[in-house]
């Protein structure tokens, strides 16, 4: 992918933290279920999740959304609503290439 070609693309990281409430374990399966959904939806270019370190139950999220309305969209899913809900980890750090809100 050439960021020339993708300029108008919403590029995202994010810098997530368990809060302790499930085991690495349990947040990785969580984590891997929200992947699952989120790559399905139409704007969603890219939906990677990286472990930071066991140790610290850290993960970076990479993504790349069509536009916002795409971003926005994913956050309205009922999936992604009630992952937040969970409160399975905080965001420690977020990024992106256009102000969004979260």
């Amino acid at each position: 992918m050439y960021l020339k070609e993708n300029a108008n693309y919403l590029y995202c990281t994010a810098v997530i933290q368990t809060t302790g409430k499930v085991s690495y374990e349990q947040l990785v399966e969580h984590l891997e279920k929200l992947r699952a959904k989120t790559v399905t939806e139409e704007g969603c270019v890219l939906f990677e999740i990286v472990p930071l370190g066991k140790a610290l139950g850290r993960f970076a999220l990479w993504e790349i959304w069509q536009n916002q309305a795409a971003f926005y969209y994913h956050h309205e899913q009922d999936y992604t609503k009630n992952f937040f809900a969970a409160e399975f980890d905080t965001i420690e750090f977020f990024e992106s290439s256009e102000k969004v809100d979260l």
